[in-house]
């Protein structure tokens, strides 16, 4: 009778009882990177991942293709009401767009969990300027064979 009944409360409590169940819960779906110049690494942009389920979240991976990457404060589990950080940055290799996802395999319901990314590599700016380009205190006139300047209207001119 004692096992029907603890069967009989498992049941009725919608498996409260009985150890529950993970729900892992995401704080954004998609990220979006700025330009980014070829060849350096963008500020970090966070996700939080919210276990809002009543038994532990169990982590079996987090993964990332390039030029996008992850760091994580997750471990292997989260906890029933806890929460994790992942942490990710954009390295582009070329210029071009890039997308790619976060994925997130674990043991909640609707595994793995994605968020998409994207980003652009742009190419570097200039270390000079031609003649007739702009110039200022930041960008220089390039110098060829002649000899160039930087002219009060911002224009590089061959002296």
């Amino acid at each position: 009778m004692k096992k029907h009944l603890s069967t009989l409360l498992c049941a009725v409590s919608l498996l409260s009882a009985c150890g529950g169940s993970p729900t892992a819960t995401l704080s954004v779906s998609k990220l979006s990177f700025d330009n980014q110049v070829v060849g350096t690494t963008s500020a970090g942009q966070s996700i939080t991942l919210s276990n809002t389920g009543s038994a532990g979240l169990h982590i079996h991976g987090i993964a990332v293709a390039p030029p996008f990457s992850q760091s994580n404060t997750c471990g292997s589990s989260v906890a029933a009401g806890a929460t994790c950080t992942i942490n990710v940055t954009f390295t582009p290799t070329t210029e071009d767009d890039f997308s790619s996802n976060v994925s997130i395999s674990d043991n909640a319901r609707g595994s793995p969990q994605t968020i998409g990314l994207n980003g652009t590599g742009v190419a570097p700016p200039p270390s000079c300027s031609p003649p007739g380009g702009y110039c200022g205190p930041s960008l220089p006139c390039c110098s060829g064979t002649r000899p160039t300047a930087c002219s009060i209207s911002h224009k590089c001119f061959t002296l």
